[in-house]
């Protein structure tokens, strides 16, 4: 089995579980990894994680789309330094830099690792209508640049089933795919507490919604609606658990706008405390509902997984892969959000009713979904993507 990866990464390396975990299970099994990612100030240039050799020299010309020219500068240094035989690249910059050193070194694997449905993403920005224009314009151009460098892969690494056929589809792509579901691996037995409660000063009888994610946008992810059904509800808060952005800043002025009261935000957590925050909670939710952009109705959101490792029923919306996970295993309850009246709240209401029986079946489903489980499908595609077979059967939805 070939052993020397090179894992390219478009951030410094620091809180980005999915490749980490990839990572650390791949080094598990033999590989020697070489980990290059962004330079961030505060942290070291070179670093061990856990055996996993981090590098961080990318500066941020490398996604300046008026220095195209980077990407040959970074490819013939990592080429001149690096002896690697297969090339992992996480989402659509890190791509376009593995097919410059593909060019260099014909021979060498590339596997795509595409995190989201980038050509399916909508523009998230706050700007005015000159910096949407432009942001249009780079998006465009960079949605053609993945297509055609799509060419270029040897193996498909996404999300989940929905999003991997899709771009199979898209890049008419017949080789090795696989979907590898970013779900955690199980938390200690003591991980409950009541933290989220006693720093809000939040009575044992108020039933807490939570909402965790790195970044929560304004209008794409349909939180404003959940915002409204919840407002000032008696014995009900909602608490966000995100970054202190934009995003969260244009939040917290619809909420101060619609003189909603019963809201709470918290800054990120380090992800190994994220169940005993989330432990303190209620119900979790899901509340995207975006028919437009493909990337949001076919996607499967770390939060919902971070719920059920929490053991918290799950409110979410129906949509394809939430259901899948949601319904299925009967850990929540998908809503319409589209329904008359308040159906957020509504179905809020029906996951107290029986909440003992979803957290019962929670306490099961997370002992068949977990990061243990999905390893074993990662390590099985990379021996078939050695193995010189251009047909994988890990593709299969399960």
């Amino acid at each position: 089995m070939t052993k020397k990866l090179l894992v390219l990464l478009d951030n410094p390396f620091t809180n980005d579980r999915r490749v980490y975990r990839e990572a650390k299970c791949l080094h598990e099994i033999g590989f020697q990894i070489q980990l290059i990612g962004t330079k961030q100030d505060g942290l070291p240039e070179v670093e061990i994680v856990e055996g996993i050799r981090v590098l961080r020299i990318f500066e941020n010309d490398i996604f300046d789309p008026k220095k195209p020219l980077s990407f040959k500068k970074y490819a013939l240094w990592i080429h001149n330094r690096f002896d690697f035989d297969i090339i992992h690249a996480n989402d659509q910059t890190m791509l376009h830099l593995g097919v410059k050193l593909k060019k260099i070194r014909p021979n060498v694997l590339l596997v795509y690792d595409s995190h989201e449905l980038f050509h399916a993403w909508p523009i998230n920005t706050d700007g005015n209508i000159l910096i949407r224009l432009k942001s249009f314009i780079v998006k465009n151009i960079q949605i053609r640049r993945e297509k055609r460098n799509s060419l270029k892969i040897d193996g498909l690494i996404t999300v989940n089933y929905s999003i991997l056929k899709d771009l199979q589809n898209y890049f008419k792509y017949d080789g090795p795919g696989i979907f590898i579901r970013n779900i955690p691996e199980l938390p200690p037995d003591n991980f409950k507490s009541n933290i989220l409660r006693e720093k809000f000063n939040i009575p044992d009888y108020t039933k807490i919604l939570v909402y965790i994610g790195a970044n929560i946008y304004p209008r794409t992810i349909n939180i404003e609606q959940v915002i409204i059904e919840f407002k000032n509800v008696d014995e009900l808060v909602m608490v966000f658990i995100c970054s202190d952005n934009w995003g969260r800043h244009s939040i917290e002025n619809f909420c101060k706008v619609n003189c909603v009261e019963n809201v709470f935000f918290h800054d990120l957590i380090p992800s190994s405390e994220i169940p005993t925050y989330l432990s303190s909670a209620t119900v979790g939710i899901v509340s995207a509902w975006n028919k437009f952009d493909l990337s949001y109705w076919y996607g499967l959101d770390n939060k919902l997984f971070e719920y059920m490792m929490s053991e918290l029923p799950i409110l979410a919306t129906q949509q394809p892969e939430y259901v899948k996970i949601v319904e299925k295993n009967q850990i929540g309850i998908c809503i319409y959000p589209d329904n008359e009246g308040k159906p957020y709240l509504e179905g809020f209401y029906k996951i107290i009713d029986n909440i003992d029986f979803y957290i019962e079946n929670i306490k099961e489903t997370k002992l068949k979904l977990n990061w243990n489980i999905e390893k074993e499908n990662l390590i099985q595609f990379y021996k078939h993507l050695i193995s010189g077979r251009r047909r994988c059967r890990l593709c299969r939805e399960r």
